[in-house]
């Protein structure tokens, strides 16, 4: 099986470090043979496989040296002063390298005019190709710094969300616990058979919110088992006064859904509806698709008063719909003109 050709890092490096100093060699040789001297000279080829070899060690032993992972987390005019700098630095060791010899064959030459000019000449010569490799090693490592700090944010933005996410799901516990509660309280007296019914669908629905807080989304069959047994938890309190219709599209029985999103609109109708009517209502779920969106409509029987609020689990509901589906999602709640209130929610299906 071919697994494709790949570089490590460190090859990768060395790889174009002798990619790129060899270069020199290419280009001087053709610059000196065909505009400068106008014929191929030896000794001119050897000298540039000298500048090219020099080059190479001298920026692997600067950068290891002098040129440390902190530069990168300057400003960027600092950066490039010192980059200005290392192309100063480097091109003066290498030129100095190669009129070392001079010292040693005739010192006293070092001083003449012909050599300094010389000296100060392959500084910029060789700066030339000193200064490509700088702004190429400097642009990498800016790049690079600017991933790992995008990449940084991303992370710190993905675990601020999932943190949010958890304390909206958390502070859906006692909500639902507060209003399950109420449901069954009257009963204990009166039928301790309901009461026993009662506490048994409670502490299955409790279990049910401890264990969503790991998934920030489920399948909507899955979400519908635990509003059925709160529906039928709340039918053991109001008796014939509440009246259950729910009518699920096939295809959307498998499609994710946040977890007690439907329980936290199922309790509201209850609150907010049915509970204010003396003689019950009606509560109808439904969910269909239209196009790629997911619609879940939750109606049930009544008006919205004036004074009328979201309250925390409907609050709660819109946070963790914006922080999942962002501006996809969205979220209504209004008085239809036959008497009823309609939660509507549609998002993106995922």
């Amino acid at each position: 099986m071919n697994k494709g050709f790949s570089l490590s890092k460190s090859q990768a490096y060395w790889f174009l470090q002798i990619l790129g100093w060899s270069s020199i060699i290419f280009i001087e040789t053709i610059n000196y043979t065909f505009f400068i001297s106008g014929e191929f000279k030896w000794e001119y080829f050897q000298q540039f496989c000298i500048y090219a070899v020099l080059g190479l060690f001298v920026s692997h032993a600067y950068k290891t040296l002098f040129i440390k992972p902190e530069t990168f987390s300057k400003t960027l005019s600092r950066i490039w002063v010192r980059a200005f700098f290392d192309v100063l630095m480097i091109s003066i060791l290498l030129v100095f390298l190669l009129f070392l010899p001079f010292v040693f064959i005739d010192f006293n030459s070092i001083f003449s005019q012909e050599v300094i000019i010389g000296f100060f000449g392959q500084i910029m010569n060789l700066g030339r190709y000193v200064i490509v490799w700088i702004i190429i090693y400097y642009l990498y490592h800016i790049l690079k710094k600017n991933s790992e700090i995008t990449e940084q944010k991303l992370l710190l933005e993905n675990l601020a969300k999932s943190a949010e996410l958890e304390l909206l799901k958390t502070q859906l516990n006692p909500h639902f616990l507060f209003n399950a509660l109420n449901s069954i309280k009257a009963l204990v007296l009166i039928d301790r058979e309901k009461a026993r019914d009662a506490i048994i669908k409670l502490s299955e629905l409790l279990r049910f919110t401890l264990n969503y807080e790991k998934a920030p989304l489920i399948a909507l069959n899955e979400e519908i088992n635990e509003v059925i047994k709160y529906l039928e938890l709340e039918q053991i309190r109001f008796g014939k006064r509440l009246d259950v219709k729910i009518s699920l599209q096939e295809e959307t029985l498998e499609v994710k859904v946040p977890p007690a999103m439907i329980l936290t609109l199922a309790e509201n109708a209850i609150k907010h509806g049915i509970n204010q009517l003396p003689d019950g209502g009606q509560i109808q779920i439904e969910s269909k698709l239209r196009g790629k969106l997911l619609v879940i409509e939750v109606r049930n029987s009544g008006q919205l008063k004036d004074s009328f609020n979201l309250g925390i689990g409907l609050n709660n509901l819109q946070k963790r719909l914006q922080k999942l589906f962002s501006d996809q999602a969205s979220f209504v709640l209004d008085t239809t003109s036959d008497s009823q209130v309609i939660a509507k929610i549609s998002y993106p299906i995922v």
